[in-house]
């Protein structure tokens, strides 16, 4: 990713649970020590220095746990990601290069192709998805949102072009 790509400087300040492993000085509220074995949540992009760093252990954020997995696996068209984190699949490949978790990873992978379905046929018809699907609509994730105006502009242009040649 880009340096200065705003959806990646969004997913990364999400925050992480995290425990510290040692104590560490000044990351308390107003400077002050955080003990050892504190609970704090920190925003990913410095949990993922200090996890690294082995300062603290990472657990899983709430966009990832079983409650919000459980929907997903159920019925990920019904779920509105959107309410859980405005970048999801970001959040989620950032969350993947620290914790490996293959069930995450299979249940987002499952979650984009499903919920691609439907942002393909929304990209096609907008007016109609818009009053057909407009809860569906409104619950994408930023990177959903993406591929739903590209598809559509793709489809646009596609359109132009065959009225061109006609």
């Amino acid at each position: 990713m880009d340096y200065y790509d705003i959806d990646s400087i969004l997913s990364e300040n999400q925050k992480v649970p995290c425990t510290s492993t040692v104590s560490i000085p000044g990351l308390g509220h107003e400077g002050r020590m955080v003990p050892t074995g504190s609970k704090v949540e920190l925003p990913f992009w410095l949990a993922e220095v200090l996890a690294i760093n082995s300062f603290v252990s990472i657990h899983m954020p709430a966009p990832f746990s079983s409650v919000v997995r459980n929907a997903l696996k159920a019925n990920p068209n019904s779920v509105s990601i959107r309410d859980i984190t405005t970048h999801y699949y970001h959040f989620a490949e950032k969350m993947l290069h620290l914790i490996s978790d293959d069930s995450l990873v299979q249940i987002s992978l499952n979650t984009l192709r499903s919920r691609a379905m439907l942002i393909a046929d929304a990209s096609l018809n907008p007016q109609g998805a818009l009053q057909q699907n407009s809860q569906f609509i409104e619950g994408l994730d930023d990177f959903e949102k993406h591929i739903l105006r590209v598809s559509h502009n793709a489809h646009r242009s596609l359109i132009n072009w065959q009225n061109s040649t006609s």
